[in-house]
């Protein structure tokens, strides 16, 4: 019996043992769910709902995943508590409400919302409560992220462009980054405070970079025909996962190493998109 249980412990060990996984959003037959993959292509279903779900976020406390899904109405910000395996919709505006990301201590969640006329970055309570627009601008913002530095990264229009923005999480200290062509989209701080990874169009087509937060320099990562975009930064900054494609019958999710830019596909049928890391627990293993 011993050994039973030693062979399931082994096989179950080389089975699911990986250096990441990644969530992701995969569309088939015009149905959006959230999925989970890992670098093996090992991959599980996590919802199943016949209006989408999109945009998945692990908490950092590895207990919680945001999204944004159409199941009442237009996208709003909803939460799975993943143990209890129940849904929470966060947000109930008229408007779109999307592009949901965590403080880094978990308690908090900033995400777009035009409920005020606009595009606009707001922070909530994990729960949903004490709601804040903390852009109140006239132009839009979007793509807000929330960095371990504790000031909020975000794309904002200027004459039409979008360049990359941060303020504090209560809306105080706002700084425009950068003034240069092309737009910035879904800026992220790394975790050594030092660099921004977002994606844009200056050099013509949609491609990932990253900026030197000190200098202001910038190194183009990706070079392709296809779109390039939604970056997201692995928790030690060595790796990004992305989704390249035509958003038609070829949209899949890559991983990059920074180190050497060898790239890798993770998935191969569908149209799979807005992908991000998760360290913190195992979700392929109900």
């Amino acid at each position: 019996m011993y050994r039973i249980i030693l062979l399931f412990i082994l096989i179950s060990s080389s089975v699911f043992a990986q250096e990441f996984e990644i969530l992701y959003t995969e569309q088939a037959n015009n149905n959006d769910n959230l999925f989970v993959v890992n670098e093996k292509g090992l991959k599980r279903q996590i919802t199943n709902h016949d209006r989408k779900d999109s945009s998945p976020m692990l908490s950092p406390d590895g207990k919680h995943i945001v999204f944004t899904s159409e199941r009442n109405g237009w996208w709003k910000i909803w939460l799975l508590d993943i143990e209890m395996k129940t849904f929470k919709q966060l947000t109930n505006e008229s408007s779109a409400e999307y592009s949901p990301s965590w403080s880094p201590d978990g308690k908090h969640i900033v995400f777009v919302s035009s409920r005020d006329g606009n595009q606009e970055i707001y922070v909530m309570d994990i729960d949903g409560k004490n709601v804040k627009n903390i852009t109140n601008e006239n132009s839009p913002d979007i793509s807000p992220f929330w960095g371990t530095d504790n000031y909020i990264y975000y794309s904002t229009e200027l004459n039409n462009i979008y360049q990359i923005a941060r303020c504090k999480s209560d809306g105080t200290k706002k700084e425009i980054l950068t003034n240069t062509s092309g737009n910035k989209l879904m800026p992220q701080l790394s975790n050594d405070l030092t660099k921004i990874l977002y994606y844009g169009d200056q050099d013509g087509n949609l491609e990932i970079y990253i900026m030197n937060l000190i200098n202001k320099s910038v190194i183009r990562l990706t070079d392709n025909p296809l779109v390039d975009r939604r970056p997201r930064w692995s928790t030690d900054n060595k790796y990004i996962v992305f989704e390249r494609g035509n958003k038609g019958d070829n949209h899949h999710i890559y991983t990059m190493n920074i180190d050497n830019m060898s790239i890798k596909q993770l998935t191969f049928k569908n149209y799979n998109y807005a992908p991000s890391y998760s360290h913190t627990r195992t979700l392929l293993i109900d």
